[in-house]
């Protein structure tokens, strides 16, 4: 049986993509994503907290909406939608 939070956590993450599901998306490596992000390029982020993932798992997430809205105002056509 799961705790509430971590099904809540589980549902809310579904309406993020990760770095490496942006990178699939728009046909980069992920690293390129990464490098976006540093020079505070692309679209809006946030970072989860440590002990909300298991070991390993990339902790930044994009919402959805804002990739969608970063796509359409940055005339982007994703290679895998």
């Amino acid at each position: 049986m799961t705790s509430c939070c971590s099904r809540c956590l589980r549902r809310r993450l579904i309406l993020y993509l990760t770095t490496e599901q942006l990178a699939a998306r728009w046909g980069l490596k992920p690293s390129s994503i990464k490098s976006q992000r540093l020079r505070g390029q692309g679209p809006a982020y946030y970072t989860v907290p440590r002990f909300g993932l298991p070991l390993g798992e990339s902790r930044v997430r994009y919402p959805i909406a804002d990739v969608l809205a970063f796509e359409e105002s940055n005339s982007i056509i994703p290679v895998n939608p």
